[in-house]
């Protein structure tokens, strides 16, 4: 690319009507991320509606200039706000924040810089009684950015792409992108019914770079009378094929109502119950057994820890309990029942009793607390801390974390594999050999995405000041990427550092790479994306 054509297109940006002064911010800065990697940038553009966007693009297409959209740049642990590859100017869309909602139908139609905050803000302002699709990446990240990487909760609508029925976006030549339902006037009946009419096409926008989505019409999950979650604890770890059966059969049995179900392993639970014991740790690097034995008993934690959630009405609720009760006797050593009120009354009560407050206890029911606020439909940053076990500082002043800015070290391993007792204990094998191999502490986390499939997030925790562990860290990732996808375990969703696919494999469907060239012969949508 010219720097005439780079200067050419700023002095465009910069005289359109539609792009305020402060919305075309340059000269070149380089951007970094918990990945450790740094990603240089030409520059950053701020659009405040979509017509502000489709001026943007035309003009980028114009004179050939890369764009990277972001909707909020929170995609911790995969990249943030970093593009794929250098030598792109960002599309921040952080301040399209319009919001619309049909309370009768609980369809949400949102722009991409609408964050969970604010959606939770405006449906208790207006008490309307849905469920934010919260997640584990906290309050202030976008419900369209979350949707579109094809994130996933654990509430009743636990696949956040799968709830999204329709969306709007600017392709590469500046047109808009609509559904023909929407093309023939249905405006109403396109936000109701997903796979519209025709050809399904929505789903080339997700992880995909084809346009930038400028909104989006996602259905929210009616808030029940009653949630209530489970915990149970499998003592043994030779158990864990007898567990993966039982959370089978309860998602084949009671699965409409109970939302995800979460396995949990013994490292990844002390990761939320204790700091990380780095003086503490043995001469290979690891948390040694005598004091993970002692961590396990200070916190009543078990080689497995199972997590999930049952809405409904009262009898729905109680009539669930007792199935899920005689499923999983066979192998949950401790299995409890809370709501969301039970467990605020005593942390309430607890942290006013002066003979109390101090002990351990305190700490564990105010981690459960705010648990439960996920399980509720209320945004919460119960998860971000685990970005800040093994490096980074917490916020003292009540800020939100942001652990791109506060040093922490993350990436975000994410395969899927068959909910199969077997194939289950291979992939635990695997992460388990690797991860030791490269001093990481396995935290191995299994999230039912249906009774068939599991999606594993493995954390890879690393101090980013270290350089030495920066390459322990990234051997770590790509040793597990490529020995999984040998094994048939395969990301759901890659990192900025994993998107260039091997050419030799084939990866990339043909016809994706045709549909690409066609919409965007310029490449100026978001390139390396997917291997796109």
């Amino acid at each position: 690319m010219k720097n005439s054509n780079l200067e050419n297109a700023i002095a465009d940006w910069k005289r359109h009507p539609e792009l305020a002064e402060d919305s075309v911010i340059f000269p070149q800065s380089l951007i970094t991320s918990t990945l450790a990697i740094d990603r240089r940038i030409f520059g950053t553009l701020i659009p405040k509606s979509r017509a502000a966007v489709e001026a943007a693009v035309l003009i980028a297409n114009k004179h050939q200039i890369p764009l990277y959209p972001i909707s909020t740049g929170h995609n911790w642990g995969y990249g943030s706000a970093c593009p794929a590859q250098d030598g792109c100017v960002l599309v921040d869309l952080s301040k399209m924040k319009s919001l619309e909602f049909d309370s009768e139908t609980g369809l949400l139609t949102v722009e991409p810089g609408v964050t969970q905050r604010q959606l939770d803000m405006y449906l208790k302002e207006k008490k309307y009684m849905y469920l934010v699709p919260v997640h584990g990446a906290g309050p202030d990240c976008s419900l369209v950015g979350n949707a579109l990487e094809r994130g996933y909760g654990i509430t009743p609508y636990a696949d956040h792409f799968g709830a999204v029925m329709s969306l709007e976006a600017v392709l590469p030549n500046g047109e808009i992108y609509r559904s023909m339902m929407e093309g023939l006037g249905g405006d109403e009946i396109d936000k109701a019914f997903k796979y519209g009419m025709g050809p399904y096409c929505d789903g080339l926008f997700s992880q995909g770079n084809f346009g930038i989505v400028t909104k989006m019409t996602i259905a929210l999950a009616p808030k029940p009378e009653r949630v209530e979650a489970f915990f149970f604890g499998v003592k043994k770890s030779d158990d864990l094929e007898l567990a993966v059966e039982k959370v089978r059969q309860v998602l084949r049995e009671v699965g409409a109502v109970t939302g995800s179900i979460n396995l949990m392993n013994k490292h990844r639970m002390l990761s939320m119950s204790e700091p990380y014991p780095k003086d503490r740790v043995g001469d290979d690097g690891m948390i040694p057994d005598d004091i993970l034995k002692k961590l396990m008993k200070r916190n009543q934690i078990m080689e497995w820890t199972g997590v999930g959630a049952i809405y409904g009405n009262k009898k729905v609720v109680k009539a669930v309990k007792g199935e899920i009760r005689r499923i999983l006797r066979p192998v949950a050593k401790r299995l409890v029942f809370f709501t969301p009120e039970k467990v605020r009354l005593l942390y309430g009560v607890a942290r006013a009793l002066p003979v109390i407050r101090e002990m351990h206890l305190v700490k564990i029911l105010d981690s459960l607390n705010k648990s439960m606020q996920i399980f509720a439909g209320e945004p919460s940053e119960i998860a971000l801390p685990l970005a800040y076990w093994r490096s980074g500082t917490i916020p003292t002043d009540g800020a939100p974390m942001n652990p791109d800015a506060d040093g922490c070290g993350l990436i975000w391993y994410s395969p899927l594999l068959p909910m199969k007792p077997k194939l289950t204990r291979a992939f635990i094998e695997m992460v388990t050999k690797i991860c030791i191999k490269y001093q990481m502490e396995p935290l191995i986390t299994l999230t039912s995405i249906s009774d068939r499939c599991w999606d594993s997030t493995i954390p890879i925790l690393f101090d980013r000041q270290n350089s030495e562990e920066v390459a322990r860290a990234h051997a770590c990732y790509h040793e597990l990427l490529d020995t999984g996808i040998a094994s048939g375990f395969i990301p759901y969703r890659l990192g900025i550092q994993s998107m260039s696919l091997p050419s030799e494999k084939n990866a990339v469907p043909s016809f994706l790479q045709v549909v690409k060239k066609a919409v965007d012969p310029s490449n100026i949508m978001a390139p390396g994306r997917y291997g796109l």
